[in-house]
C-alpha cells in the first residue's frame, strides 16, 4: 500500500496550536469564573438590597408612632377623675416638691398645680399654674395672667407596626431606666456597642460552654443578629439562614445607629403570654407583669424581664415563679459580674420575692381604636413611606370610662337575667360603644367588643345591625322641618293617631306593633317620639312622605339600603354604630354633618403635615332651629319617655337621647348626646340571637354608666336656643295654643312660624279675643 503522503512530507507541529488552546481554555475558565463571581455578588447585592429594604419598611413602621389626645387642662376638668397625677407619671413628670424651673416637673402647693409643661406639638414649652376648688380646675395662669386652657403632651398608644392580638406599648430608648438596659445587654449581649453586629469572641465563647457542658447552654447570636431573625429571616435552624442571618446583621449595623437598633429590639422582643394576649416589647411587659410604666421598674423587676427573653413561657413569672426567679437571680449575678450592679445593690436585689398581679393590665390601651387608626391611615393618608408621628383623637380619660362601662353593663345584665350567660366565649353577650366629637366628628372613644383577646372584630366600626326606634328622630325630623318652600308637614303639637293599623305592602299587608302591644290613642308628636310608639310613627312617615324621610336620613349621613317602604320608617334597614353616631352629630351641633366620624387628627413626617385625600369643612344639612326643635323633643325622651332612666345624669337642658329597640329583640340601642358628645351604645349577639331586652333595659345603662364619669370629668354647657325657635303653651287634648281655660296644658317648642291657632274649644269670646291680641302683639315684637 503506498504511502498517502508525498516524499519528503514533514507533519505540522501542532505543539503551538495546543499551547493556544490550552490558554484559550484557562481564558474561557477565567471568564466563566469572573462571571459566575459577578452573578454571585449580584445575587449577593440584590439579596442584600431587597432584604434592607424589608428592614427598612419595618423600621418605619415602627417609629410611626400614633399619640392619643393631648389631655387639656381647662376650667371644670376634674383633675382626679381625669387622673391628673396618673397622666403626668406616664409621661415621666418628676416630681419636684420645691421649684420646677425645667419642663418635665411639677409639683403641687396646697389645691393649686403648677407643671413645668414640655409642650405639646406645634406648642413651645410653658410652666402653668391650676387653681382648682373641690378638684375642679377653676383658672389656668402663666406668668400671672389667666390663659383659658392648656394641655399637657399626647400619649403614646402604639406603632404602626403592632399586629392584631398582640400587646404592645412602644417607647423610646430616652424612656428605658439605664438599669433595663443593663440587664438586657448582661443576658443577651454585653458587648453589644463593641462588635459590628457579629461578636466572634460570643461565638467562640459559648461553642467552648456548650462543648464542656455537652448541651446548649448559651447563644452566641448578638442582639442585631437576634432582631435580624425576628425581622427577616426567622428561625429554621439552617446553615444558610444563620449565614444569612450574619450576614445582614453586619449590613445592618452598617446601616444603622446601635441605639436605633437597642430600641427597635426592646420593642419588638417576644415576652410571653397574659391574659390570651402576646406580649411584645419592655413597655408592654412592665404593664402586663407589674402594672407600671417602663421608666418604674425596679432592678429586680429589670432583671425578670431580661431573663425571659431567652424563654418567654418558660422563665415567665405569671407561669412559673420559682423558675423565673432562678432566671432573674442568674442575670444579676451577670450584672454584678460585668460592674453594672454593686455587690450591696445586688444583695439586696437577689433578696427580693418574685411578685406578679393576679389581675391583668394591657400594654396597649383602647385596642380596637387603634385598629380602626390604622384601617383610616390607608384609606385617608396612604401608604407611608417613611417615619410619621400620627395624631388620633383618641381621649384616654373617656376610652377608660368607656371600657369599663362596657364590663360592668354587661357583667350586670348576665347577672340580673342569667338566661343571657353562655359558656362559649365566642357566644357571649356583645356590646359597642362610641363617642363622638359633635363639632368635629372625631371618635373621642370606642369599644368594639367586651373583650379584645377573645375577638378582634370591631362591632362600633364594622358590625351592620338594624337600628330600629334610634332611627325615628329622623322620621319626625323629616315630618318637623321645611322641604323647600313647602312648610313641615307637622309640628310638635300637632295630633297623631296611635292605633293599630294595616298596610298593603305590594301584595302583602304589614301591620306595625308597639312595644308590648300597648297603643296610646291619639297624642301629640312629642308623644309619639317620647315614648317610642310604633303606630304613630309609621303615620308620622306617611304624612311627612317616605321619599322625604330618606332624604333626610341622607343629607345627616347614613349610607344603607334605605327602601322606601313603612318598616323603614322603624329602622328596619342597616347600619354600624358609627354610622348611627355621626348621623346624630347634626342634632347636637345645629345642624352641620362633619366629613366624618374620623380617628386621625393629623399625621406629620420629616416634610411638615400630610394632607388627608378627603380633607374638607362640615357642611349644613338642616338648620339651627330644626336641629334643636329635634333635640328638644329628645330632652323629652329622657325627662319622661323611654329613657327616663337617664334623668339624673345631667341638666334637663343639656341631655337628650333616644333608645332603640327592633321588633325581633335581637338588637337594643341608646344613642344620647349633649353639646359638646354624642354616644352610641348598641348591645347584642353576634350571631343575631334573640335576647329580648329593649334599648333601655341593655343599652341605656351602660350609656348612664359612662356619662356619669364623662360629665363628671368633663361638664358640658346647656343647649343653646338659636334663632328662628319659638316657645308656646299648648293645650295637649287638641294641639292648640292654650288659653286659660284650656285644662291640660304643655308648654312646646316650635319652628318660628309653626305655631297652631288658638283652641277654639275651652274658653269664651273674650278669651278668643285676647289670644289673638297676644299674638299679634307677639308678631309685631318678632
Amino acid at each position: 500500500m503506498a504511502w498517502p503522503f508525498p516524499p519528503g512530507w514533514r507533519a505540522p507541529d501542532w505543539r503551538p496550536l495546543w499551547r493556544w488552546l490550552s490558554r484559550s481554555r484557562l481564558r474561557l475558565l477565567g471568564i466563566a469564573a469572573l462571571a459566575l463571581l459577578a452573578v454571585l455578588v449580584a445575587t449577593v447585592a440584590i439579596y442584600s438590597s431587597l432584604a434592607l429594604a424589608r428592614f427598612e419598611r419595618v423600621e418605619e413602621r415602627r417609629t410611626t408612632f400614633v399619640y392619643a389626645g393631648a389631655q387639656p387642662l381647662v376650667p371644670g376638668v376634674h383633675v382626679r377623675r381625669v387622673d391628673l397625677a396618673g397622666t403626668l407619671a406616664r409621661l415621666k413628670y418628676a416630681d419636684s416638691r420645691g421649684a420646677v424651673p425645667a419642663p418635665g416637673q411639677f409639683r403641687r402647693v396646697g389645691s393649686a398645680w403648677e407643671i413645668n409643661l414640655r409642650g405639646a406639638p406645634g406648642t413651645a414649652p410653658q410652666r402653668v399654674w391650676l387653681e382648682t376648688r373641690d378638684e375642679r380646675i377653676t383658672r389656668v395662669t402663666r406668668d400671672g395672667y389667666d390663659i383659658g386652657a392648656a394641655a399637657l403632651e399626647p400619649e403614646v398608644l402604639t406603632s404602626a407596626d403592632d399586629r392584631p392580638g398582640e400587646d404592645n406599648r412602644p417607647v423610646r430608648l430616652a424612656e428605658v431606666p439605664l438599669v433595663l438596659i443593663n440587664a438586657v445587654l448582661a443576658a443577651e449581649d454585653h458587648r453589644f456597642f463593641e462588635h459590628g453586629g457579629v461578636d466572634a469572641r460570643g461565638l467562640l465563647r459559648a461553642a467552648w460552654a456548650n462543648l464542656r457542658a455537652g448541651r446548649v447552654m448559651q447563644g452566641g447570636s448578638t442582639i442585631t443578629q437576634q432582631l435580624v431573625k425576628n425581622r427577616l429571616v426567622g428561625s429554621r435552624r439552617t446553615l444558610f439562614r444563620k449565614a444569612s442571618e450574619a450576614w445582614l446583621a453586619t449590613l445592618v449595623e452598617w446601616r444603622y445607629s446601635k441605639p436605633q437598633i437597642l430600641e427597635a429590639y426592646l420593642n419588638e422582643v417576644y415576652l410571653g403570654q397574659r391574659g390570651g394576649r402576646a406580649i411584645r416589647g419592655i413597655g408592654a411587659a412592665a404593664r402586663a407583669y407589674f402594672h407600671k410604666e417602663i421608666h418604674q421598674v425596679t432592678p429586680a423587676e429589670a432583671a425578670l424581664l431580661a431573663g425571659m427573653i431567652r424563654g418567654p413561657n418558660s422563665y415567665s413569672p405569671a407561669v412559673n415563679p420559682e423558675r423565673a426567679r432562678a432566671r432573674r437571680d442568674v442575670v444579676l449575678a451577670r450584672m454584678r459580674e460585668l460592674g453594672s450592679l454593686s455587690p450591696a445593690d445586688w444583695e439586696a436585689t437577689k433578696a427580693e420575692p418574685v411578685r406578679v398581679p393576679t389581675t391583668t393590665a394591657s400594654g396597649q390601651p383602647a385596642p380596637y381604636f387603634t385598629d380602626y387608626v390604622r384601617a383610616e391611615l390607608e384609606q385617608r393618608f396612604g401608604e407611608r413611606g417613611d417615619a410619621a408621628s400620627v395624631y388620633s383623637t383618641l381621649d384616654l380619660v373617656l376610652q377608660r370610662f368607656a371600657e369599663a362601662a362596657i364590663v360592668r353593663g354587661l357583667d350586670r345584665l348576665e347577672t340580673r337575667v342569667p338566661r343571657l350567660r353562655r359558656d362559649d366565649p365566642t357566644r357571649r353577650l356583645q356590646a359597642a360603644l362610641v363617642a363622638l366629637d359633635p363639632a368635629t366628628g372625631e371618635i373621642r372613644a370606642l369599644v368594639g367588643g367586651r373583650d379584645y383577646a377573645q375577638s378582634q372584630y370591631n362591632r362600633a366600626a364594622l358590625a351592620r345591625r338594624q337600628p330600629g326606634s334610634a332611627f325615628k328622630p329622623f322620621v319626625y325630623l323629616a315630618a318637623l322641618r321645611q322641604h323647600g318652600n313647602d312648610a313641615p308637614a307637622m309640628t310638635a303639637a300637632t295630633l297623631v293617631d296611635d292605633v293599630p293599623v294595616v298596610l298593603t305592602v305590594g301584595r302583602d299587608t304589614w301591620s306595625p306593633r308597639n312595644y308590648q302591644d300597648r297603643y296610646e290613642g291619639r297624642v301629640t308628636v312629642r308623644r309619639a317620639l317620647e315614648h317610642s310608639l310604633n303606630a304613630a310613627t309609621v303615620r308620622v312617615a306617611d304624612a311627612a312622605g317616605l321619599p322625604a324621610v330618606i332624604d333626610t336620613a341622607r343629607a345627616l349621613g347614613f349610607e344603607g339600603d334605605l327602601a322606601p317602604v313603612p318598616a323603614m320608617a322603624l329602622g328596619v334597614f342597616e347600619a354600624t354604630p358609627i354610622e348611627l353616631a355621626r348621623a346624630y352629630l347634626p342634632l347636637a351641633n345645629g345642624g352641620l354633618r362633619p366629613v366624618g366620624a374620623i380617628a386621625v387628627r393629623g399625621v406629620r413626617d420629616r416634610d411638615g403635615e400630610v394632607t388627608p385625600a378627603d380633607a374638607g369643612e362640615a357642611i349644613p344639612v338642616i338648620s339651627a332651629a330644626e336641629a334643636y326643635l329635634i333635640t328638644s323633643l329628645l330632652e323629652g325622651v329622657i325627662q319622661s319617655g323611654t329613657g327616663a332612666a337617664a334623668r339624673g345624669v345631667a341638666a334637663a337642658d343639656a341631655i337628650a337621647g333616644k333608645t332603640g329597640t327592633t321588633n325581633d329583640g335581637r338588637d337594643a340601642w341608646f344613642v344620647g348626646y349633649t353639646p359638646r358628645l354624642v354616644v352610641a351604645v348598641w348591645v347584642g349577639y353576634d350571631g343575631g340571637d334573640t335576647h329580648g331586652l329593649s334599648g333601655a333595659e341593655a343599652a341605656l345603662p351602660i350609656w348612664i354608666d359612662f356619662m356619669r364619669e364623662a360629665l363628671a370629668a368633663y361638664p358640658q354647657p346647656a343647649f343653646v336656643v338659636p334663632s328662628g325657635i319659638s316657645f308656646a303653651s299648648i293645650d295637649l287634648t287638641n294641639g292648640r295654643l292654650a288659653n286659660d281655660a284650656c285644662p291640660v296644658t304643655a308648654r312646646e317648642t316650635f319652628l318660628a312660624g309653626t305655631e297652631p291657632p288658638p283652641c277654639q274649644e275651652h274658653g269664651g269670646f273674650g278669651n278668643q279675643l285676647y289670644d289673638w291680641w297676644r299674638r299679634l302683639r307677639d308678631w309685631w315684637k318678632r
